[in-house]
């Protein structure tokens, strides 16, 4: 495990790289959080339209499967439709 360093023992320029370094590193997850809950977002939405997508394609092929039934059964009464 890392031992957390001791920021008043260190120079000056080092301590502004350290303090500088872990400020960037809180943003950067601040930014990627953010960025997280926009996909999540866009993701959310893409499923939903393309579960409208497929429903309206099963609806189709269904009325299409069911008129051609009828036209098979109008062509002959007696056919054994499946």
């Amino acid at each position: 495990m890392r031992q957390p360093v001791n920021l008043a023992r260190l120079s000056p320029l080092r301590r502004g790289l350290v303090l500088g370094f872990l400020r960037a590193k809180r943003r950067a997850r601040k930014e990627l959080a953010r960025q997280a809950a926009d996909f999540d977002v866009e993701l959310a939405a893409l499923q939903d339209e393309f579960n409208e997508l497929a429903i309206a394609h099963h609806r189709q092929c269904h009325a299409a499967a069911v008129s051609e039934a009828i036209l098979q059964r109008a062509i002959d009464p007696d056919a054994l439709l499946h």
